[in-house]
Formats: structure tokens, C-alpha cells, sequence
């Protein structure tokens, strides 16, 4: 079996191509948040799953590679080897992969936000609805229901 050689121009570019796909998809969760659209959030989800370990493939193609090289799998181990490598666009192409990283970062943590949010709203709102059934008494004891559960009701004095 022959070992394939890492391209570093095309192996970057596509990783930028697939955050650019991440980012769109982050910003298409952040709408339906925003908008309380929860049918779609679930297959976003699954598509936010499925493209978060397209990028882990490739980051981790990319560290292989920058083990074969003798440097460390971090910005700097990638700038080591870019150099190395003497590929520009693949430099130019990084730098730009770095500042998409960073706006996907920053779109998730608001997107966590968000869901936070949302969730403690359905939280409050369940708490409200249960206290009034509690305090609505619909059943009684024999399974009839009652429209006043304690308190006084119209007419008495």
C-alpha cells in the first residue's frame, strides 16, 4: 500500500473550505435559535456533529503531518512547517484558516448562549404551568373536576 504524500496547499484549503461550510452552518443554527424555529434544530444539530468530525479528520491528517516533520501540533508547529515547506499560498491560506476558526469559535459560544437561554426560558415556563395545575386543583379526589380549590368562592360572605 502506498502512503499518500500531504499536500499542504490542498489540504489547507480544503480544511478552510470545510470551516467556511461549519460557519454557515453555525450561522443557520444561531437564525433558528433566534427565531425558535426547534423543528430544524435537531437536524442541524446532526449536520453540526457530522461536519465537526469532517474538521477533526483533517486537523488530525494535518498533525500527522507535522509529526513527520518533527514539529509540534500547535500554530507554531504549523507555521515551522509551512516554512519548511516554502509554499505561500499555503501560509496565506492558514492565516485565513486561523481567523475562521476564531469567528467559528465565537459564533458557538454564542450559539451555547442561546440554547441556554432557551432552555431556561421552556424551564421557567414549565415551572409556571405546573404551579397552575397545582394551584387550579382540576381533579378532585373522586376524579370530578372542581372549579375552586380553597379560598372562597362567589357569594359568600
Amino acid at each position: 500500500m502506498r502512503a499518500t504524500v500531504f499536500d499542504p496547499s490542498a489540504s489547507i484549503a480544503r480544511e478552510r473550505d470545510e470551516t467556511r461550510s461549519f460557519i454557515d452552518l453555525l450561522e443557520r443554527e444561531q437564525r433558528a435559535l433566534r427565531q425558535a424555529d426547534v423543528s430544524s434544530l435537531l437536524t442541524l444539530a446532526r449536520e453540526k456533529a457530522q461536519q465537526a468530525q469532517q474538521l477533526i479528520r483533517l486537523a488530525d491528517t494535518r498533525n500527522r503531518w507535522l509529526e513527520t516533520l518533527g514539529c509540534t501540533r500547535d500554530r507554531n508547529g504549523m507555521e515551522e512547517g509551512l516554512q519548511r515547506c516554502g509554499s505561500a499560498d499555503a501560509t496565506d491560506t492558514w492565516r485565513e484558516l486561523l481567523q475562521l476558526a476564531e469567528t467559528a469559535s465565537q459564533l458557538n459560544k454564542i450559539n451555547g448562549i442561546l440554547i441556554g437561554q432557551r432552555l431556561r426560558y421552556n424551564q421557567q415556563a414549565l415551572s409556571v404551568l405546573q404551579a397552575a395545575t397545582r394551584s387550579a386543583g382540576l381533579y378532585g379526589a373522586d376524579g370530578q373536576p372542581t372549579l375552586f380549590s380553597g379560598g372562597r368562592q362567589l357569594g359568600e360572605g
